[in-house]
């Protein structure tokens, strides 16, 4: 025994201590507490806009190298890089990797916690709500600025009330690769028009197909290289569309592992995809490189910062 001169009534209780310890120590690490602030910013950035409006375009679980690499059949993107139209880099998405608490990084920029992971899959909406934390969502909000919403619902559980149009997609039947993208894609003849651009000032879109290829055939699917035409074509018909004073960002809200899943703090999972385009660009670069196994391409950035007040152009 360890303590053999200890009476057994101690020897529990420091074992139970021990124990309590190493809860205590866990859930520090495990669960820290929220670095996010209640309430709302009222000072404005002391800049000019650059940009009259703005689309955001998550392809949910977009790894940076089914866009950047030699592998990718981004085709469109690579010609928009080697145009200059676009900057490139590799997000880190900091743990957890799933996409509640990756949008509240997004959005707000704080870096959430393990808990986010467990709030992903509530239920409740009241759970993962964002009514009272700042993020550009609530700002532009606050500017009378028009935002529509289409795609993953759960837009609509952080920001409820904020989208001044939307149309939320259910994120769970990961069986489905085709329905998920088309209720966001069927959105887009009617908010890309010319008619109609000017009844939004930020265009949010969220697509779930590439993400449920991972889930059920991980990676390398045989489903996954038309997903990547698919989202391709889709970033070429926006860019097209739009105009000068119109900022077009594609990112992934995470990537994934080497067998399509995600949450953790794998190279794969945590390196994302991120790209912004303007037809006001002049950055030209090689496009696609070589595939690497650190799923670095570009700069490397971290996804969750919250940006300097210079570089907030829509606020």
């Amino acid at each position: 025994e360890p303590y053999p001169d200890m009476k057994p009534d101690l020897k529990s209780i420091a074992i139970e201590l021990v124990l309590l310890v190493g809860l205590l120590v866990f859930a520090r690490g495990f669960l820290p507490p929220s670095r996010t602030r209640l309430g709302f910013a009222e000072e404005r950035a002391d800049a000019s806009p650059q940009f009259d409006r703005m689309v955001f375009m998550v392809v949910d679980a977009l790894r940076s190298d089914f866009v950047f690499s030699e592998d990718s059949q981004m085709h469109g993107v690579h010609d928009l890089l080697r145009k200059g139209k676009g900057y490139a880099f590799t997000a880190f998405s900091d743990p957890p990797t799933v996409t509640l608490p990756r949008l509240k990084g997004l959005t707000t920029g704080s870096s959430p916690n393990f808990l986010d992971a467990v709030i992903n899959i509530a239920e409740s909406a009241s759970a993962s709500t964002l009514a009272n934390q700042d993020s550009w969502v609530h700002q532009l909000n606050a500017q009378n600025k028009s935002i529509h919403m289409m795609g993953d619902n759960t837009w609509l559980k952080l920001f409820p009330g904020k989208f001044s149009k939307e149309d939320g997609t259910e994120s769970f039947y990961v069986a489905d690769f085709t329905e998920v993208d088309y209720n966001v894609t069927r959105n887009l003849d009617v908010e890309l028009d010319s008619n109609s651009r000017g009844s939004w000032d930020v265009l949010v879109l969220h697509y779930l197909g590439l993400d449920h290829i991972g889930h059920k055939g991980g990676p390398k699917s045989k489903h996954m290289p038309e997903k990547q035409k698919e989202m391709d074509g889709i970033v070429t018909r926006i860019y097209d569309s739009l105009d000068d004073n119109t900022l077009f960002v594609l990112l992934g809200d995470h990537g994934m592992n080497d067998v399509g899943n995600h949450g953790g703090a794998s190279a794969g999972e945590t390196s994302a995809a991120l790209t912004f385009f303007s037809k006001k660009f002049n950055h030209v670069v090689d496009a696609p490189l070589k595939y690497n196994e650190e799923y670095s391409y570009y700069h490397r950035c971290l996804l969750y910062t919250s940006p300097s007040p210079r570089d907030r152009s829509l606020s």
